[in-house]
């Protein structure tokens, strides 16, 4: 079986897009409401960059595409979050349980240490028990909940933000 992590590119949109509105449609991975059409996700790939420190990664295998995971500035990058990114992992749900998170959220660590970043954050849903696993598992730890945040499939919905510490950029200054 042939498997790789590898940058995104823009013939990947269509099975990102099908990933994450099947998420929208299905699920709470993220709390977005309304399908991406294809020109909102271009746009999208289009502003995250590895030169920027914000790739985009996909998990392919067999050349399917199983998985992504992407680095996006924390508010904004303004100033003093410039050593800070939030991570995002979104896994098919075929392809969900094999370890697929686990390689993606590993790539995205060892990218932000290669940008030389200090801090990765994430937002999961409280009720995604396995995301929340997955990233203590990685080294993430809670930081703090926001209760009822958001309201999606007629119920408030909880939001877990977890922080994982690189510790390296940013400290001698």
């Amino acid at each position: 079986m042939t498997t790789e992590i590898r940058l995104a590119n823009k013939e990947d949109m269509p099975n990102i897009n099908a990933i994450y509105n099947r998420e929208i449609r299905e699920g709470t991975a993220t709390w977005h409401l309304t399908e991406w059409d294809e020109p909102e996700r271009l746009e999208w790939f289009a502003e995250h960059t590895a030169e920027n420190g914000e790739p985009i990664l996909v998990y392919s295998e067999q050349g399917v595409i199983a998985g992504f995971a992407y680095l996006t500035k924390y508010r904004g990058a303004r100033g003093g979050y410039r050593y800070t990114r939030e991570s995002t992992v979104y896994v098919d749900e075929k392809f969900q349980g094999q370890g697929i998170g686990t390689c993606l959220l590993d790539a995205l660590i060892q990218a932000a240490r290669d940008y030389g970043l200090h801090v990765l954050v994430a937002w999961i849903d409280s009720e995604n028990v396995a995301s929340i696993n997955l990233h203590k598992k990685m080294g993430f730890s809670t930081v703090g909940i926001e209760p009822e945040t958001g309201h999606k499939f007629g119920s408030w919905r909880s939001n877990q933000e977890m922080a994982f510490v690189l510790g390296q950029e940013g400290d001698n200054e």
